[in-house]
């Protein structure tokens, strides 16, 4: 019974968090970042390029795939910067998506120092869509945060507060945010195979 409770607390305290880190939700397609109250500026952190970011219609079809299509969702989108980890290497930026009614962030994209994202032409934005909806690189916020650094252990599948705090607090502070209203998801047309 107390598992139960604690989870429930938890899911109350995650709640809590990203609407705070989300408030106030954007009503319009995109909102321009907004200085996150006493936020200190973190200059590995910035707004993507638009090219980096998926679409509405990339976000609708990942919706869509994941049947979450009936209420509003909220994504934010930054972008991280790091630095080389050998004198000879070059660092690297990654854009994060933060999606809040899924209490998910994901990696989206990685690109080296002195290289140019270039989205595949070869996808279009709904298989682009559906291609995030399976992806990996997901840290699941109700499952895979652990309290400390210590309590890695070495894990690559869990993540720390800390490092989710900091994310969330640069993606409010400086990232672009998207707000997919509910629609009806397309019908799926069934192939003859006459």
């Amino acid at each position: 019974m107390r598992a139960i409770a604690c989870s429930a607390c938890v899911n109350r305290v995650l709640a809590l968090w990203l609407a705070v880190v989300f408030a106030p939700a954007a009503e319009t397609a995109m909102q321009a970042p907004s200085a996150a109250a006493g936020a200190r500026a973190d200059p590995a952190f910035s707004r993507p390029d638009p090219r980096r970011m998926p679409s509405g219609a990339a976000l609708r079809a990942f919706l869509t795939e994941l049947e979450r299509t009936r209420q509003s969702n909220t994504f934010c989108f930054v972008q991280q910067s790091f630095e080389p980890r050998t004198p000879n290497a070059r660092g690297e930026s990654m854009v994060w998506m933060v999606w809040r009614e899924g209490a998910r962030i994901q990696d989206l994209n990685t690109v080296r120092q002195g290289e140019r994202y270039v989205p595949d032409a070869a996808l279009d934005d709904p298989t682009r869509g559906r291609a995030m909806a399976s992806s990996s690189g997901i840290v699941n916020l109700r499952t895979d945060v652990v309290p400390t650094d210590a309590d890695l252990r070495g894990s690559t599948s869990l993540v720390s507060r800390p490092w989710v705090d900091r994310l969330l607090t640069q993606c409010r502070r400086v990232g672009a945010r998207i707000r997919i209203p509910p629609f009806d998801p397309p019908l799926h047309r069934k192939e003859n195979h006459s």
